[in-house]
């Protein structure tokens, strides 16, 4: 990504490449209807960070969600070549939030996506942090970015703002084949306790996101 960026914190910046087997590539249009949603870590990275920023919380109030951002995406590393083939399609939860990443993912690979919502992994503290009002400019443009897309069913309007919170190295999420879902959980869930399934992959319909 590109930033400019005018104010007084210091940044850090760097570039990274590399190689990847062009048969061993996850990208996020490879989602099949029937297949399971997994989640790695949980959500709320942001309004939590808006808090700190405003310095309504302290570092170790929002230790988890520092923990959370400190940790590596190498979910590789903990599955075996059966797990690994059993996940279709990929993307990270990053600036998107949940909502544009997830749906950037149905409409590449033609399919719509539903999330059971109480099943979405949450930070503590990050529900009291979009009550309070601890948000940024990335909940309003990711709403308006995925509103045309977006379905939400009996969610209320500050849990909505979960849906849009921009993440700070959020998880991954995968699409898996069904059979093996249960498996990948339980193999990712000793280094990403907050790993769950999440929702499932639909036929292409009106919306490409359904939160309910």
């Amino acid at each position: 990504g590109g930033h400019s960026i005018d104010d007084d914190t210091l940044k850090f910046g760097l570039s990274v490449t590399g190689f990847v087997h062009p048969e061993k590539i996850w990208t996020n249009a490879g989602a099949k209807v029937g297949d399971h949603l997994i989640l790695t870590k949980g959500l709320g990275t942001g309004t939590l960070t808006a808090g700190l920023k405003r310095r309504e919380f302290t570092e170790s109030q929002i230790s988890a969600a520092i923990d959370s951002m400190a940790m590596i995406n190498n979910v590789v590393d903990y599955l075996n070549a059966d797990l690994t083939s059993a996940i279709h399609a990929a993307t990270d939860i990053t600036g998107f939030g949940i909502s544009g990443h997830a749906m950037q993912m149905a409409l590449a690979s033609k399919t719509s996506l539903h999330f059971e919502f109480a099943k979405l992994p949450v930070l503590p503290g990050a529900i009291d942090a979009l009550t309070a009002g601890f948000l940024t400019k990335a909940h309003r443009s990711n709403r308006e970015y995925t509103e045309q897309q977006l379905a939400c069913e009996g969610v209320d309007s500050t849990h909505q703002l979960l849906l849009h919170d921009p993440q700070t190295s959020g998880g991954l999420l995968m699409s898996v084949d069904p059979s093996q879902s249960a498996n990948i959980v339980t193999a990712l869930k000793t280094a990403f306790p907050f790993t769950r399934v999440v929702g499932s992959v639909e036929e292409s319909g009106s919306r490409a996101l359904r939160f309910g």
